[in-house]
């Protein structure tokens, strides 16, 4: 059968959702934060990034069938207030990105393996069922998508921006390879652990 690229880049997402979550669960909760550079965020905190992400693509998503988009689960289930974690120290719309590296190795402390695991499987599992209501039509629809934000690599300082147009198949794309390296960077902490690192071929 065949398979359009757009579809498989959608499939490629779903099965990233699933190793990132399978990369954390299989560790201890001391492993999960376990930190080995003061520049370094641990395992814990690539998983948390990386639901962010899905939940605000989940949540961008609603555009094509409503006039704007939803809330995120992040601030639906008020996450934030039962981590115990400030919002203004978690970067660029909350998700980690341009956090403070002590910030980000704090996150993930606050919260726990169990809460970060709850929340990137329910963002998961809303963004997975978002992405299957596509239609074939639905992947060039433009939209206000997830990239309303600039990176400056030679200072590394992250900024959101007003609004952006993209298209939906470029989200997915976006965050297909997005997801796959946070996933290399969690493997290689894995080794770091002593812990078969390699999760797929």
């Amino acid at each position: 059968m065949e398979i359009s690229a757009n579809r498989f880049t959608a499939q490629r997402v779903q099965m990233a959702h699933s190793w990132l979550v399978q990369a954390a669960e299989s560790i201890s909760a001391a492993d999960f934060a376990q930190v080995f550079s003061p520049d370094a965020p641990p395992i814990g905190w690539h998983l948390w990034h990386m639901a962010r992400f899905a939940d605000r693509l989940q949540a961008k998503l609603s555009q094509l069938e409503e006039d704007e988009a939803r809330e995120e689960i992040w601030e639906q289930e008020n996450v934030p207030g039962l981590w115990k974690v400030t919002p203004d120290r978690l970067g660029v719309f909350a998700s980690g990105m341009g956090q403070a590296h002590e910030d980000a190795q704090g996150t993930i402390a606050a919260a726990g393996q169990d809460a970060v695991l709850a929340y990137a499987r329910g963002v998961f599992a809303a963004c997975n069922g978002a992405i299957n209501r596509l239609t074939d039509g639905d992947f060039e629809r433009t939209y206000y998508g997830i990239l309303d934000y600039s990176y400056d690599p030679a200072t590394g300082i992250v900024q959101a921006t007003g609004p952006k147009e993209s298209i939906v198949a470029q989200d997915l794309v976006f965050l297909a390879s997005h997801g796959s390296r946070h996933m290399g960077m969690m493997e290689a902490l894995r080794g770091l652990l002593g812990r078969a690192g390699t999760l797929t071929v």
